[in-house]
């Protein structure tokens, strides 16, 4: 569906609530307290404030009241539906990865209201992500964003860099899923503590010659092989490892604005986009379900978006 068809599908807060129902309760709504299928649904029309107000599901039994939009990442937002829906198109449809400004400016609400709503949705990617592990054959290595390049050592390794653990799960030679998570530093404890939350107990460990790795898959009880750097076949085994890696540097470079400690976000939304590069058509459609089942982050503050404002001027 093209932008115009977008636009004119959920030009209403009622359509996009519609839609949001559907996607919540598939086959119908359930209480969440005693699970009853009986309720009345109530539409605010006559209340004060209507427009923003979300319809609630009234249970016939226990007579709780959920709305529509509770536990999603729409809770209590004081943006309409339709701007959220808006924003989702757009950062679904851009690959090359989408600013603040250009959500404020297409949804036509200010900087600091654009980069909020943009950023919950990385969250709610992140939350997407942290839902699935890898297995099987995974490639990992560790690599750096941001500062100059000293020498010919490490990948782009120097002294004000954020560390970054990649894995990349390989199949028939090709790559399937990948995550990437910064660490603190590339001793065996960071890589283990992430290895724990995003790797499955089946997984065969591929890796370079980091004795860190060796260290890992010992204490996790994983397969592990090893092809050293100097090795001549280093770069055709490690060759999708590399092309993710330049990717998602020149992604980085060309949407990351702020402080550090949302630079993970911006990972998220690169892993999220790659493990989901098969299903360009429905995109809108999967991250929007990705919002719905998403926790509502309320905690994104004001003051973050007005640092990234100053980084991005």
């Amino acid at each position: 569906m093209d932008i115009s068809g977008f636009m004119v599908r959920f030009a209403s807060e009622e359509a996009c609530e519609d839609h949001l129902i559907k996607l919540r309760w598939k086959e119908g709504f359930r209480c969440p307290k005693c699970d009853s299928d009986q309720f009345t649904l109530i539409r605010p029309n006559h209340r004060r404030n209507a427009a923003s107000r979300a319809p609630l599901f009234q249970c016939k039994s226990c007579h709780r009241q959920t709305s529509v939009t509770s536990g999603t990442i729409f809770h209590r937002s004081h943006i309409s539906l339709s701007k959220w829906f808006s924003a989702i198109y757009l950062l679904s449809n851009d690959k090359r990865g989408l600013s603040a400004t250009t959500i404020a400016k297409f949804v036509q609400v200010s900087y600091s209201t654009g980069w909020l709503m943009l950023n919950k949705l990385r969250k709610a990617m992140a939350d997407r992500n942290g839902l699935y592990k890898l297995g099987g054959n995974v490639q990992v290595d560790e690599f750096f964003l941001g500062g100059e390049s000293h020498g010919e050592g490490r990948r782009g390794k120097g002294t004000k860099q954020t560390n970054v653990l990649i894995g990349v799960s390989i199949s028939n030679g090709a790559p399937t899923h990948c995550f990437m998570e910064v660490i603190k530093d590339t001793t065996a404890k960071s890589f283990k503590d992430v290895f724990v939350r995003r790797l499955d107990s089946d997984t065969k460990l591929i890796s370079d010659g980091n004795p860190s790795y060796g260290v890992c898959a010992r204490d996790l009880g994983l397969a592990h092989s090893i092809t050293l750097s100097k090795d001549e076949q280093a770069h055709v085994t490690f060759k999708w490892l590399n092309i993710l890696i330049g990717n998602c540097k020149k992604f980085i470079d060309g949407t990351y604005h702020g402080r550090e400690e949302h630079k993970q976000l911006y990972l998220e939304e690169f892993a999220y986009r790659f493990n989901r590069r098969h299903f360009e058509m429905s995109l809108v459609e999967r991250l929007l379900n990705t919002c719905v089942f998403a926790s509502p982050h309320p905690l994104l503050r004001e003051s973050d978006s007005k640092m990234a404002l100053a980084y991005e001027t």
